[in-house]
């Protein structure tokens, strides 16, 4: 599967940590954050996949979880530099583990079935569905009955639709929405023997204090697909 850039660096997004405004529930509109947060201090893993120099994991640790427990993964080290940016090193101690999650070392294998709590933004929807579906099964790989997945993508308000990459037209990615979300989570279960409950809605950037005019190139129907997705069997 071919993967698009990736624009973190550019727009500074990684001083813009996420953690704290992960997805509000659409039954009560209350952030999923504090829950997290309560879990992780009650012993819950917590695998951050694409998690560059791991901003999100410090703030919560920031907020009082324990680091002993936290996981990070991206195709690169970018962690090293974290340490330096942060200056933590020899007091933060999440395991920070550089690999591709679809194809995955034995160290990051040795995490399936043991994580509690997945956290994967502005990933998926760089590819189309079969993609994200493949993506989503190793997601599953790690979890356990009770896991959650929570983070956002790129969505659309306008239905599911499949977008071209800037010039190169050779290259295509799937934008979804809430329905289409639920459907692929109940296709990965189905799949894999799991059962998931999806929990998703869209957000405008200007809702997440983005900038909307440096985001005009994404169109007029681009939002933030924010989910929940919990792991029921």
């Amino acid at each position: 599967m071919q993967c698009s850039w990736v624009l973190v660096v550019g727009f500074y997004s990684f001083l813009q940590e996420t953690a704290h405004q992960y997805p509000t529930l659409k039954e009560n509109f209350e952030f999923i954050y504090p829950t997290i947060l309560s879990r992780l201090q009650k012993g819950d893993t917590l695998l951050d996949i694409g998690c560059f120099l791991g901003h999100d994991l410090r703030r919560a640790v920031f907020d009082g979880a324990p680091s002993d427990k936290l996981y990070g993964v991206d195709v690169v080290d970018h962690w090293t530099l974290g340490y330096e940016f942060f200056r933590d090193s020899g007091r933060f101690s999440a395991k920070f583990i550089e690999c591709d999650v679809l194809t995955p070392n034995n160290e990051l294998q040795s995490l399936y079935g043991k994580i509690d709590i997945i956290c994967v933004t502005s990933l998926l929807h760089q590819w189309e569905w079969e993609g994200q579906v493949v993506a989503a099964k190793q997601l599953v790989s790690f979890s356990r009955p009770g896991t959650i997945v929570t983070g956002h993508q790129i969505g659309t308000s306008d239905g599911a639709s499949k977008e071209k990459s800037g010039k190169d037209t050779s290259f295509s990615w799937m934008r979804q929405d809430p329905k289409t979300w639920a459907e692929m989570w109940d296709e990965v279960g189905k799949a894999t023997g799991t059962e998931w409950k999806s929990d998703a809605h869209l957000r405008t950037f200007e809702e997440r204090g983005l900038d909307k005019e440096s985001l005009t190139y994404l169109g007029e129907h681009a939002r933030l697909l924010e989910f929940v997705v919990y792991r029921i069997r």
